[in-house]
């Protein structure tokens, strides 16, 4: 009987960062309802935001901003940018900065840029790195986390499980996609009970389709 087999695709494909800049998303547990929400990009303002289809939770991630006080030195007449930690200071127009170059004091305009905070892209206990909700498919084993980011996930784990034969995409790659995969979701005598807690996953119940989205702005 002819063995199973499984071809494995590239590596880094189901990390998180790699599942939003493909334009997916990440299914996570609304943190209003519990039923099934999303987490995605906006391609244009670059900002993470998570939406529930069944309430219309809607929770955009905060803006966040950096200051500095830049400007050109009257003693040295040499440019500097100095990033200011001060919450005070971040009120006021202007601020007396010490020249980082011959250490004259000088006043300049505070000047605010927006930023986003940065995250870690490593799922952690079940739960996204940006809104910190744990993840709609997930199950344990022996009291260990076995999840997928979202039902493609899901799929491509089901088959890697599943296969008896696994090959890499290409000849010689080091890393594919399953080298993240933990050990014991991976171990041969593992493999019944982990292809039950996967196919339960897989029966969870979709998301509502068509229905309008509202802004809320907290938890």
């Amino acid at each position: 009987m002819e063995q199973k087999r499984f071809k494995d695709e590239h590596g880094y494909k189901y990390d998180f960062a790699a599942v939003i800049r493909r334009g997916e998303q990440v299914a996570v547990h609304c943190p209003r309802c519990q039923s099934q929400a999303f987490i995605s990009r906006s391609k244009k303002e670059c900002y993470y935001v998570v939406r529930c289809s069944h309430c219309y939770y809607t929770y955009q991630q905060p803006e966040s901003y950096t200051f500095y006080a830049r400007g050109v030195c009257n003693h040295c007449e040499r440019y500097f940018n100095i990033e200011i930690h001060d919450d005070r200071t971040k009120l006021h127009k202007n601020t007396n900065i010490i020249c980082p170059h011959c250490e004259t004091r000088n006043q300049v305009p505070v000047h605010r840029v927006q930023s986003r905070e940065w995250h870690t892209d490593v799922i952690k206990n079940g739960k996204d790195p940006i809104f910190q909700l744990q993840l709609y498919f997930i199950d344990y084993y022996r009291g260990k986390p076995v999840w997928a980011l979202n039902r493609i996930h899901l799929n491509y784990l089901l088959s890697y499980i599943s296969a008896e034969l696994r090959e890499k995409p290409t000849p010689g790659m080091m890393r594919t996609a399953s080298h993240s995969i933990p050990k014991y979701i991976k171990d041969a005598k593992n493999r019944q009970a982990i292809l039950k807690i996967l196919q339960k996953l897989q029966h969870k119940p979709a998301a509502k389709r068509g229905a309008p989205i509202h802004e809320h702005t907290n938890f």
